[in-house]
């Protein structure tokens, strides 16, 4: 597969900024995939022109990552129109080294810089490719939120292309959960967005010993509080330039300011005239210095203007301080916050307010084993939650499954095309209406009798209802009878799952009573009889390219996985068999698992190892790199399923 990505701030590790793009790319490549990115050959935070960049375009070779440079007019940080000649030259340009790329499968492009998507979604239209849109920033509600963008004509025209661009594109991809809540309410399709979030690579701050950055400074005795990031009119440095003055009078404390930006020497200026002997401009930080820098850090700091549309953002800064177990005085509201707070990795200082900022500070520093307690944690928790590796298993299968109709198709049928195809396009969902309606009807009296135990036994509701993944991940609201009570605990918070499943509940689990109204979602077409089982949302960015394959087909009732262990499986040979189920199934196949549906229902064997209790979370594919002679599970679930049919 060739990937074309768009990006005017591109960043390396050998620069200053977020290492996004750089990380998932090289994850792409190092599966046996091609990735070009046309980049700006001026760095987005310094606006520099980048080592050996000449001409037009500069062709350049990154870890593997194929990177052409593209010209761009060096006004960057000159003045707001100043950046608008650089984003409309780096358009233009742009477009040019696109379309001299080479082959491509799929264009991405991503925004802001808004221009840059516009340019690249003619790249994707011309040459007949999809286009994938990521949105990074909510552009233009940021420019407008903060005042950069005020003329009434450029916020119309800003607007159309922000609509032109969202209906244009094949998917959109967010990295903010807000963000995806924004799209919907625009009128954007559920099934047309997914949510791919910053994240940090935790093996690069692993084993960090501590580098000379206190020492460059002569910042050896203090007590260390480090922002690290953009110095721009939305990152609010003047905000901890007042809590610095407030600082003053505790000479051990010292912030120290890396980055760079277009405010950069105004900043510089004012913390001259506040006499800010406590405040250093360290300069910009290539990515690859910052494990070093953040590990001679005693708390981290970040930042942004208190207003609303910058609660909905993920600033990438904030999980280098996590991964780095630092402390985090938190000044951002909203989503980020819910972060922290559920890590327990830091502090929340309203944002604008300077003294709170001082007085997390001096807590931290007065507290230091809840400060390191609270880096523990941080770490522990975006290692689990906002791993790169994951993100590019999340990111490779949404691109596997948008290159080509063709890899929607299975490729092992044993069945001839024809009579697959029939039954793929037609004879499934006649299969399932002929059986789900007069079942329904028969059924009735027994509907009415479990809703009525469930309403003496486990109270309101009746129906359990939540959204789940359908065809290709697209969300349906799955319907099932309650099976657990509403217990909590004396802090009045939830109790564990298994305890709230009492002999009922679990009565109706191992016969699958439950699970009838969802006779209701095989009729409506959210579901088929015969399916890979409807997991939950979250799992769909934890599935490798492989295990994504599980939903190019309607999810079922039952399935090839629920006939051969149910619960007492394991992850990894569950996923395998829903796949080999995607590549093999055909209407002898799916009336025979009905068949063996109804044996294991009522002989309630293969169900679970555990009563049928709760399935474990599912945490993401495991990888392993040594070689074995054993089958794979999906050799072995190749083989079961060839051998049952």
């Amino acid at each position: 597969m060739r990937l074309l990505l768009v990006h005017q701030g591109f960043t390396s590790p050998q620069n200053a900024g977020g290492t996004r793009h750089y990380e998932l790319a090289k994850r792409i490549v190092d599966r046996g995939h091609d990735v070009t990115i046309v980049a700006s050959d001026l760095a987005y935070l310094t606006g520099e022109r980048a080592e050996g960049c000449r001409g037009l375009m500069t062709e350049q070779d990154l870890d593997g990552v194929r990177i052409l440079r593209a010209y761009t007019y060096p006004s960057l940080h000159s003045s707001y129109m100043g950046r608008v000649w650089s984003f409309l030259s780096f358009m233009i340009t742009s477009f040019w080294a696109s379309m001299k790329s080479g082959p491509v499968d799929l264009v991405v492009a991503t925004t802001p810089p808004i221009f840059q998507a516009f340019s690249t979604w003619l790249v994707a239209a011309i040459r007949r490719k999809p286009f994938l849109l990521e949105v990074r920033d909510l552009w233009p509600e940021f420019a407008i939120d903060i005042g950069l963008l005020k003329n009434p004509i450029l916020i119309f025209v800003a607007r159309r292309l922000e609509t032109f661009l969202y209906g244009r594109a094949t998917h959109i991809v967010v990295n903010s959960p807000a963000y995806r809540d924004y799209l919907l309410e625009r009128g954007i399709r559920s099934e047309k967005v997914s949510f791919i979030p910053n994240g940090v690579d935790p093996k690069m701050f692993e084993s960090i010993s501590a580098g000379d950055f206190r020492q460059e400074f002569g910042l050896e005795e203090k007590y260390l509080v480090v922002y690290a990031g953009a110095l721009g009119m939305a990152n609010d440095i003047d905000t901890i330039l007042n809590a610095a003055d407030i600082l003053k009078n505790d000479p051990e404390i010292h912030i120290a300011i890396a980055g760079d930006g277009k405010e950069r020497q105004r900043l510089i200026d004012r913390a001259n005239q506040m006499e800010l002997s406590n405040v250093t401009f360290a300069g910009p930080r290539a990515k690859t210095e910052m494990p070093s820098v953040l590990a001679t850090t005693d708390v981290c700091v970040a930042t942004l203007k208190n207003i609303p549309m910058f609660r909905t953002t993920y600033p990438n800064k904030i999980f280098d301080y996590m991964a780095a177990a630092k402390p985090t005085v938190l000044a951002i509201d909203g989503v980020i916050r819910e972060v922290v707070e559920a890590a327990q990795g830091g502090i929340f200082a309203q944002p604008g307010d300077p003294q709170a900022i001082a007085d997390a500070i001096s807590r931290l520093k007065n507290h230091p084993d809840e400060a390191q307690q609270m880096g523990r944690a941080a770490r522990d928790y975006v290692g689990r939650h906002f791993n790169r590796d994951e993100h590019a298993e999340a990111l490779l299968a949404l691109i596997n499954r948008m290159v080509s109709d063709e890899s929607r198709q299975p490729a092992t049928r044993t069945k001839d095309s024809k009579q697959a195809g029939f039954y793929s396009s037609y004879g499934k969902r006649i299969l399932d209406v002929s059986l789900c309606l007069p079942a329904c009807l028969l059924l009735l009296p027994l509907y009415i009798s479990i809703a009525i135990a469930v309403r003496l036994l486990l109270g309101r509701p009746v129906l359990f209802r939540q959204e789940r993944p359908g065809l290709y991940g697209r969300p349906f609201e799955l319907l099932k009878f309650r099976t657990m009570s509403d217990q909590t605990d004396e802090q009045g918070e939830l109790l564990p799952d298994a305890m709230r499943l009492g002999r009922f509940g679990r009565f109706l689990r191992s016969t699958s009573l439950d699970e009838l109204p969802e006779l209701w979602n095989i009729l409506k077409g959210d579901m088929s009889l015969v399916g890979p089982r409807p997991l939950l949302m979250r799992y769909l960015t934890r599935y490798n390219a492989t295990q994504f394959r599980r939903h190019e087909v309607k999810p079922g009732l039952t399935g090839w996985a629920q006939v051969n262990g149910r619960n007492a499986i394991d992850w990894e040979t569950k996923l395998a068999l829903d796949v080999e189920y995607v590549d093999r199934f055909s209407l002898a196949g799916d009336l025979w698992i009905l068949l063996l549906t109804i044996a294991k229902v009522l002989t309630r064997n293969d169900i679970s190892t555990q009563g049928h209790a709760t399935a474990p979370e599912f945490r993401g594919a495991e990888t392993t790199t040594e070689h074995s002679d054993a089958p794979t599970p999906e050799e072995e679930s190749e083989k079961g399923f060839a051998k049952a049919l």
